[in-house]
Formats: C-alpha cells, structure tokens, sequence
C-alpha cells in the first residue's frame, strides 16, 4: 500500500510544499496509541529531523482519559521503535499543573524556547481531519504565522475510541491495529469504561 501523502506548509504560508523541519510537535490523547498513529510518526520523519509526541495533559474539550504517565508510558515504548528521532514529551503536565487548558500554540511557543529553535523550524502535526477545524484553535493567525505545518492524511482507519469501546464490550481488537508494545496493557480500558 502506498503511504497517504503529507502536506507541509512553512510558517506563514497557505500552500503546501516541501519543507524540512527541525522538530515537528505531534500531539493528541494516545488513549491508547495505535499503528495509526505509529504511521503518521513514520510519514513525518521524512520531513522532519525529531519528531516529539505530546500526550495529551488536559484535553480541551474535558474529554475523560487514561492516567496521564500510563499514556507517556506508551507512547515512549511507540517511539522507542523508531530510535532517537522520536521521543515522547510530557511538558504538558507542566503546562497544565494549574488547570488551565493547553493549547498547542502555547506548547509550541514553549518547545522553541526550550530547544533555543526559530519558530518556523518548528510545526505542528495534524491530521486532515483537523485541518478543516483549524481556524477554531486558539490564536490561529499567531500559531501559522510564527510555525510550520504537518498535515497527515488518513492512511489506516483506526481510532483510539473504537479500540475502546471494542474492549469495553470484550471484543477482540484487529491485530493492524495494535502495537505490540502495549498490547498487554489493553486490559485498563474493561475498568476506565
């Protein structure tokens, strides 16, 4: 199967075209991660020297989810496949530790200081479904102005929530869909459900 393309645009660009990153921020829930996910960290690297993979602290949308450090926990076991370009971030417990909602132009904001990196070297990866919502995140303009953009198409159709629920009602999970690396952890979601 050929792998579904990538859009990337510079900072401050509407057109997609071929870009180079120094760090691209892909960020989400993991609740749990899936091969899904494990593509689009594939697909990025090509366009990106690190890629660093942000749990979800405190979701804006006050969507319930599983303990914060388990999901670092995963998320590091998928990146660990793919050597030391990836690594899983937790900086949004520190972002978030007061209870506000983190937003991903705060987090990048934060991520190119920490890493002393021009804003435009960094972007923000997105599915496409994501895309067409993008005008609604906070401070928009700002977050394409100052960074780059990753957008993934769908190249699996795998969702954290189906995997779930299909534990939720003890069904069998499709092997394409798991990572082996937390597979034997799958059990929590019989109880968080």
């Amino acid at each position: 199967m050929q792998p579904s393309p990538l859009q990337c645009f510079a900072a401050g660009h509407d057109e997609p075209a071929p870009q180079r990153f120094a760090l691209a921020v892909y960020g989400g829930a993991f609740d749990p991660p899936h091969t899904g996910h494990a593509s689009v960290i594939r697909r990025v690297l090509e366009t990106s020297e690190q890629v660093l993979v942000v749990p979800s602290y405190r979701h804006a949308d006050a969507k319930r989810m599983a303990d914060f450090d388990l999901r670092c926990v995963w998320v590091a076991r998928m990146a660990a496949r793919f050597g030391d370009r990836v690594r899983c971030c937790s900086l949004e417990r520190e972002l978030g530790a007061t209870g506000q909602v983190i937003y991903s132009y705060d987090l990048l904001s934060r991520l190119a200081e920490r890493h002393a990196l021009p804003t435009e070297r960094l972007a923000l990866v997105i599915g496409e479904d994501n895309l067409a919502r993008l005008q609604t995140f906070h401070r928009t303009v700002e977050l394409r102005q100052r960074f780059g953009l990753v957008v993934a198409d769908e190249e699996m159709s795998v969702h954290s929530s189906a995997i779930r629920a299909m534990i939720a009602a003890g069904q069998a999970i499709p092997e394409a869909w798991q990572l082996p690396e937390i597979e034997t952890d799958m059990a929590i979601y019989r109880s968080v459900m």
